[in-house]
């Protein structure tokens, strides 16, 4: 498995949770996942995508 940094790009969210950029901005955007916009793009704590990917993994549990 690879490792991830603390600070993550929108590629690096992109891999880690195996979706498109459109669905990591509607994210964003709801304000399920926090992010810091700069001057090149969005960057985001791996803490706070790893606590999304938790919650979203517990949620496909309880459905099943």
């Amino acid at each position: 498995m690879q490792d991830f940094p603390e600070i993550m790009g929108m590629g690096d969210v992109m891999q880690y949770l195996k979706v498109s950029r459109q669905y990591i901005d509607r994210l964003v955007e709801q304000g399920k996942l926090r992010c810091k916009q700069t001057s090149t793009g969005k960057v985001f704590l791996f803490s706070d995508v790893a606590a999304f990917q938790k919650q979203r993994a517990l949620k496909t549990k309880r459905r099943k």
